[in-house]
């Protein structure tokens, strides 16, 4: 069953970029291959195992993490502006909370497919498409959607998101549909996509989501294991490890090969964390010293924020500088800055503060394999040759 995904797979589009790796290594900096741009962390869904469940689930309201922000008109536009003038290849609109809860991100989406050549993404849960009047925008400028599930039921559905009449799973369903049907009018080549988090609590509907997806027109039905985000004070907590490999093993790996029985060419994995979270329990594939992957994929949060990586969203200490402050170009051309905060998540922290399976994590094993082999001509050139191969393969190579 684990076998390499088309798209779903960062170390084959790190080696997509690996000019542009290998410039980092010279120079120390490069424009990122792909951002990440929260629009909004509210959120009308809440699911309880959302990686930014603390910026946005009542249960946080509290703490000081907890922060419903939606970037302004004028931050959004002046971060679009900026996004264009640095080069960077694709972003994904994502969260934080909801993206399509901002109504000012058609206005964004369009400028940007206007004025550039930048490549665009978004997650989303779907719900809200109307209310922006968001079908045409998203099916004409978008390179893809995917568009979390997480059940194979309405029932399960609209209990485990805490749904209402307006977001609920018959409203998605029906999104989702309007989505493909538009596709087909506009002769669209957008990949439309649906994906489903395996939890404890969920994975006995792993089958049921095949059934519901198989003869609705979506191009992908993508499974990806839960990972559990590690607490910020570097202190063991055994409500916050990792779910075991046994579960995987015995509850999840029949059930996935029997939805892939059923959706065909459709099924999609994230193989490596699954491989991780079964092989390799101590150090769950960590065996880098340098958060490398971050440098060309950053995140911009719905407070303004720049930080490392969509993990550390809301995490101030983790933060570049403020795109309210600042444009995005000059945080991102203030080396010393960004060299202080990698400094204490690599050296100082040693990764104690920071999830296992996060965001960067598969690239990063092969960022830090080439720096380690930069001198070695042989392997440099043995990559570029798996390169040219991977380039007729891998689908959305600009987004890592």
């Amino acid at each position: 069953m684990l076998l390499n995904s088309k798209i779903f797979n960062p170390q084959g589009k790190v080696l997509l970029h690996l000019d542009k790796v290998l410039e980092y290594f010279k120079k120390g900096n490069v424009s990122p291959i792909t951002l990440e741009v929260d629009p909004s962390n509210a959120c009308n869904h809440s699911c309880p195992f959302c990686l930014s469940g603390h910026i946005h689930l009542a249960k946080f309201k509290d703490t000081k993490f907890f922060n419903r922000k939606m970037l302004s008109k004028e931050t959004l536009m002046k971060l679009s502006r900026d996004m264009i003038k640095i080069k960077i290849n694709s972003l994904t609109w994502t969260g934080g909370g909801e993206p399509t809860t901002n109504p000012h991100l058609k206005e964004a989406i369009n400028y940007i497919k206007k004025n550039s050549k930048i490549e665009m993404g978004m997650f989303s849960n779907g719900s809200m498409f109307s209310k922006f009047d968001l079908f045409e925008t998203i099916v004409k400028s978008l390179s893809w959607i995917r568009i979390s599930i997480d059940a194979g039921t309405a029932s399960s559905y609209n209990k485990l998101r805490v749904t209402n009449q307006n977001n609920n799973f018959l409203i998605v369903i029906k999104n989702i549909k309007k989505l493909i049907e538009i596709k087909k009018q506009l002769n669209s080549e957008i990949i439309i996509g649906v994906g489903f988090v395996v939890t404890k609590d969920n994975h006995e509907e792993i089958i049921n989501f095949a059934n519901l997806f198989k003869n609705i027109e979506v191009d992908y039905c993508q499974y990806k294991p839960e990972i559990i985000q590690i607490e910020r004070d570097g202190n063991v907590d055994k409500k916050k490890e990792q779910i075991s490999s046994s579960f995987w093993l015995n509850e999840v790996v029949s059930q996935l090969d029997k939805a892939k029985q059923i959706l065909g060419t459709k099924f999609e994995c994230n193989n490596y964390k699954l491989e991780d979270l079964l092989f390799d329990s101590k150090n769950y594939g960590r065996n880098y010293k340098e958060c490398i992957g971050s440098q060309l994929q950053p995140c911009i949060g719905a407070d303004g924020n720049a930080y490392v990586c969509t993990n550390h969203r809301g995490h101030k200490e983790y933060s570049y500088g403020s795109i309210q402050e600042k444009s995005f170009k000059d945080i991102w051309s203030n080396l010393k800055v960004r060299k202080c905060v990698m400094d204490k998540i690599n050296y100082k922290e040693k990764f104690s503060k920071c999830s296992q399976l996060c965001k960067p994590h598969e690239s990063n094993k092969l960022l830090w394999s080439i720096k380690e082999n930069l001198d070695n001509k042989k392997y440099i050139e043995g990559l570029r040759k798996k390169s040219i191969v991977l380039e007729k393969i891998i689908k959305h190579k600009n987004f890592i």
